[in-house]
């Protein structure tokens, strides 16, 4: 992993992550060579790790800061589930991890 490239806000770097993985998704992966295939499943895995890292910074931030309160949810568990359509399990396991935030 290099250096980070530079970004002007949190929101165009999320932009540009949503770009490059909708040019990813949207790409005819049958019609390439099988090295670039395997080149992207693994770029693919790693930044699956680096999207968890940011994910749990992020929520921790926003579960110790009480975030969710601004929407008048009860907790972070609610919050997931009514503002990004998540389910209940897949809330509970978000918002218990990392273990030691709890």
């Amino acid at each position: 992993m290099g250096t980070a490239p530079a970004f002007a806000s949190v929101t165009e770097a999320i932009e540009t992550a949503r770009a490059a993985l909708g040019y990813l998704a949207a790409a005819d992966a049958g019609a390439l060579p099988a090295q670039t295939q395997a080149e992207c499943l693994q770029a693919l895995e790693q930044n699956d790790a680096i999207a968890v890292a940011a994910r749990a910074g992020f929520l921790a931030a926003f579960t110790t800061g009480k975030g969710y309160s601004a929407d008048a949810d009860y907790s972070v568990r609610a919050w997931l589930m009514h503002k990004t359509g998540i389910t209940r399990g897949a809330a509970a396991n978000r918002s218990s991890w990392p273990p030691c935030q709890r």
